[in-house]
Parts: C-alpha cells; structure tokens; sequence
C-alpha cells in the first residue's frame, strides 16, 4: 500500500513550513510534497519527498504542478498576508493583488485538486474572515458568526475564498473539505506582529494608549495553529467529520490588547515610565493627519484610521466546535509563546 501522500501549498512560509516539519515529524512514513512559489529552507527542502514551485495565481502553473502527482490530501496553505502599512489599505490596486493571490489562487489550487482526483482538502482561513468589519466588536464569537461584513482586503478575500472551498457545489462533487480560522498568530520568525509592536519602542510611542485600554484580543502561538491543522489533516484522512466545516482556533485566552503590547515590550527590557490615555477622537483626527501626511510624503504610516479603529476594538473567539470535532486544545501558554517568540530576536 503506497503512503499517504499530502501536498502542502505555501510550504515555504511561516506557517506552512511549520505545518510541513510537523507532518514530517509526526508521520515520518508519508509522502509529504511542498507547492510553492519559493524555495523552502534547506531544513525543509533536504526533508520533504518533492518541491513544486508553482504561481498559484496562474491556472497553468498549477496545473501542470498537479500533472504527475495525486495526493490524498491537498494542504492549503499559501497566500498573502498584508502587513504594515498595506493592513488597513483602501487601494484598489492592492485589493486586486490580495484578491488574485488568495481568492483566484485558492480557486486555481482547489480546481487543480479536483481534476488531479483528490477528494481532500484542508483550507487555511483566517478569523479576519469576520472581525475585518472594523464597525462592530465580536465577543466569544464562533461559526455561527455571519460573514459578509468584513472590508479590509484580508478578510474580504479569505472569506470569499472560504466559502468557495466550502461550497454545497464542490461537497456534490465529492469533495470533502474543511478550513481553519486562526486568530493572530506570533511565533520565533515572525516579522507581521512581533517586530512591528517592537518597532514602537524605537518611535517612543510605548507610553500611549487608544482608549480605554480593556479591550480584549486573540492571539496564539504558532504550535497550537500547527497542531490544529495537523489534526484536522489527520481527521480528513480517517474520519473526515470535519468535512463541511469552519473552525475558529486561537490560545483560548483572550489578553488585554495593550497590556500584550507591554508584555512583548519587556522582553525586550523597556518598561514604559508612564502610560497616556489618548480618547478614540483625538486618535481619530491624529489617523487622518497622518493619512494625509503620508500621502505627500510617501513615508510609511505609524497611525491610520484603521490601526485607531482596530486598537480599541474587542474580539475573540470560541474555540468549543475545534475542541469536540479536532480535538484541539492548546499546548503552549500564550505567556510562554511570546517569550519564545522574543528570545530569538526581530526578524525584519
């Protein structure tokens, strides 16, 4: 009987190389091949049984990757996370670029499966798929959360791409599929979270809260999101009581928004001597001088509407259908997490 072979797309990013060196850990005796645009690491690449680099942006591209191969599984985990200054971005240009990698491209990668004869698939989605609706806090929320509202290009476009990967069309074609929802994840490499709360201490702006500061928040330690896709790997591979289904994954405890920020900070041995309550208004009118600062200058933005609109917003989730369906719990404190994440250093 030939091993069970999973193909792991964007097995050369932070997460998915973490997903990868855990499949290879875990289950030494499959096939595991890593689909992606770039090379992986050597501690990757020396490993895995196959490297396809591929544009999942262009249907050709995957297809072909798919010519010679017929996984069991297809891992799908590839995408474009926008960080910094392109997070809060209205640009049409940008929304375009975000939409063609994790929309088109999850639809190009997922029609590839089909026509390869794969029936299974596990999706990477993203909690952004709701609380990208800067309007609203979401409290305790979980699958039964609507989508539709989000407007920020992240969560737009993976809640797009979710729903097609989940679509009753695709289920009566046999597929058996299921997606993840992980809030933010920080881990040792990371550079979308970590190095930008970093950033502030050099820009003296560690003594400054938006608000009132208890506003509540879900991160998560990159283990735990790799243990939950390894185990819903794992369940589409036996059981698949997963199929049809989204689950929303974080540390399962949700932390004071700024007080993270100063956790991280010491670390790093800065304290802040004081902390200043600026009101959401008076931050609201600083976001849109620095819009249109940043606008004539082209520098990169510290502060926009959006930053000041997510920085006092409230939102985590349950985690209840993960635990009774995957069996996921978290192994690693969120406290241990950072602390891990911070020892090795910024990574720019």
């Amino acid at each position: 009987m030939a091993p069970t072979h999973v193909l792991v797309t964007g097995g050369s990013g932070f997460l998915g190389r973490a997903i990868v060196k855990a499949l290879l850990d875990r289950h030494a005796d499959w096939t595991i091949t890593v689909l992606d645009l770039h090379v992986p690491p050597k501690d990757v690449l020396d490993r895995v049984s196959s490297f396809i680099q591929a544009d999942i942006t262009s249907p050709s591209s995957v297809n072909d990757a798919f010519l010679h191969i017929r996984p069991d599984l297809v891992m799908h985990c590839a995408g474009i996370v926008p960080a910094r200054r392109h997070r809060y971005s209205t640009n049409q240009k940008q929304w375009h670029k975000v939409k063609t990698i994790n929309y088109e491209g999850t639809k190009n990668v997922l029609n590839a499966t089909l026509a390869s004869g794969c029936r299974k698939f596990v999706y990477t989605s993203s909690c952004t798929v709701v609380i990208d609706d800067l309007a609203h806090d979401y409290f305790n929320m979980n699958e039964k959360t609507p989508l539709g509202y989000a407007t920020l290009h992240y969560g737009k476009s993976k809640g797009m791409a979710e729903q097609y990967v989940l679509s009753s069309e695709h289920a009566e074609k046999g597929l058996e599929a299921c997606a993840l929802r992980p809030c933010t994840i920080i881990g040792p490499g990371d550079i979308a979270v970590i190095s930008l709360i970093h950033d502030l201490i050099a820009k003296g702006e560690t003594y400054f809260i938006i608000g009132d500061g208890d506003n509540l928040y879900d991160f998560m330690y990159i283990d735990n999101a790799v243990d939950a896709h390894i185990l819903a790997i794992e369940n589409m591979l036996t059981t698949a009581t997963a199929a049809g289904q989204a689950f929303f994954i974080s540390n399962q405890e949700p932390v004071y928004f700024w007080d993270f920020f100063a956790y991280i900070w010491a670390q790093f041995g800065h304290v802040p001597r004081f902390r200043v309550r600026i009101p959401m208004a008076v931050a609201w009118v600083a976001g849109v001088a620095a819009e249109v600062i940043t606008y004539f200058t082209g520098a990169a933005p510290t502060v926009d509407r959006g930053s000041v609109w997510d920085a006092v917003r409230t939102h985590y989730s349950d985690n209840s259908r993960a635990r009774e369906i995957l069996g996921y719990e978290p192994k690693i404190g969120l406290a241990e997490g950072v602390r891990r994440s911070c020892e090795v250093g910024i990574v720019r």
